[in-house]
């Protein structure tokens, strides 16, 4: 059940982050789906963890980017991942006190438009600094 799909509006002109973003939507997507077909806890606080995981992962990667081409609001923008970081952990936490199918549906919800307007808004500073700079990555 798809859900959520990437489309070229939210490139943010990195081929590595914008398949992060893609592997982003399809994790919500499945969880989309868990939830549809009204999944135990288990396959639902797995595909949470994955997105956790995997959320953390391109955190670090975009961050280390970010990094490498001085972009003078690095510092802001990670704090906004540490923010959605702590929520997410939150959130797991929830889950595993046997409420898994209420905090997916909270996941879910907030994730999607959070990463939506994230990248939108957020990721597509760094893309602008990176275009009026001339930087390739």
């Amino acid at each position: 059940m798809k859900i959520c799909a990437w489309s070229p509006e939210y490139s943010v002109g990195v081929a590595s982050l914008d398949e992060d973003h893609q592997e982003l939507f399809e994790i919500l997507n499945t969880l989309f789906t868990l939830m549809a077909d009204g999944s135990d806890d288990k396959p639902i606080l797995r595909i949470l963890r994955e997105l956790m995981d995997y959320t953390r992962y391109h955190f670090e990667a975009e961050e280390k980017i970010m990094a490498q081409m001085f972009y003078p609001d690095l510092e802001r923008h990670r704090v906004s991942h540490q923010k959605l970081v702590q929520l997410m952990d939150e959130f797991y936490k929830e889950a595993q006190n046997g409420m898994a199918i209420f905090v997916a549906v909270k996941v879910a919800n907030v994730g999607l438009e959070w990463l939506k307007n994230h990248i939108l808004k957020e990721d597509h500073l760094y893309y602008e600094y990176m275009t009026k700079q001339n930087l390739h990555f």
